[in-house]
């Protein structure tokens, strides 16, 4: 009996070795590249690739069932990767130089994935909740910036931009929120915030020096539950700025042309209000 306990138990530690399996790979060509893993948990994978000069990469994953995955095709660039928890997917893609990106995730089946491909540029997805999910993408000529924070659940934010110093900064507490953001052109800016359940964001910005907050001035806020801002800036120097404070508002603003200014600011609930301004 004592022979068949302790195979017993031999063969019970085997099992758990194996169902603890972590994976990493890293692959690095070039000079000066640095890369560090470390995986705590079981059953998380992670990939480093770097062909190119000067890149420092830091992946850490704390949990289960964790995917990490770094993919640098430039010189210059930081990446920084943290995963805490268990089924969580963190991805960043690379393809230009001097870029920073940093994807923060603690909870559970969080997901965000970056591509950046112009030089110069900075992309930060901070997650804390479940099942949050966020998209960076970035391309032209470099200087861009994408910053997104979310915290609670099931909240979603898709940032985009093509051109040349553009920004977004983007938070959102709460749950089943979504922001979408889209910037093609010169020095557009985008500062939003959505504190409560069920509240959506939709901006689209194309053009030259339009403005719509910032880090460190938010001009679109919204809340409470299920309130609804839409912005459409086509031209150059527009402004505008939604606010509201309560439950199912709607602020639309939509601007074309050049120089055109707009504020909406509602407090209160089931109001709605629509801009449509033009230069011509």
């Amino acid at each position: 009996m004592k022979k068949l306990t302790l195979s017993l138990a031999l063969v019970f530690s085997v099992g758990m070795l194996c169902a603890q399996n972590n994976i990493s790979n890293v692959f690095q060509t070039g000079d000066s590249n640095k890369a560090e893993v470390t995986q705590v948990g079981g059953l998380n994978t992670s990939l480093v690739t770097q062909d190119n000069d000067n890149n420092d990469v830091n992946v850490s994953q704390n949990g289960q069932s964790n995917v990490g995955e770094v993919q640098v095709a430039g010189g210059n660039n930081v990446v920084s990767l943290t995963q805490d928890g268990d089924l969580n997917s963190g991805v960043s893609l690379i393809s230009e130089a001097n870029n920073n990106a940093t994807i923060s995730q603690a909870g559970n089946q969080n997901v965000t994935r970056q591509e950046l491909d112009s030089e110069s540029s900075n992309a930060t997805s901070i997650q804390e909740g479940d099942g949050n999910q966020t998209v960076q993408t970035q391309a032209g000529i470099g200087g861009n910036s994408l910053f997104t924070q979310q915290v609670g659940n099931d909240n979603l934010s898709n940032q985009s931009q093509d051109g040349e110093n553009n920004t977004v900064v983007a938070d959102q507490i709460g749950s089943g929120s979504a922001l979408n953001a889209n910037q093609i052109g010169t020095s557009n800016n985008l500062g939003a915030r959505q504190e409560g359940s069920g509240n959506t964001i939709d901006a689209d910005q194309n053009g030259s020096n339009n403005y719509a907050g910032g880090a460190g001035e938010i001009l679109f806020e919204q809340t409470g539950d299920l309130n609804s801002a839409v912005l459409t800036q086509d031209g150059l120097e527009n402004a505008s700025s939604i606010i509201q404070t309560g439950n199912n508002n709607s602020g639309i603003n939509s601007q074309t042309g050049q120089a055109n200014n707009s504020i909406i600011n509602q407090l209160g609930n089931n109001n709605a209000a629509t801009v449509t301004q033009s230069d011509q």
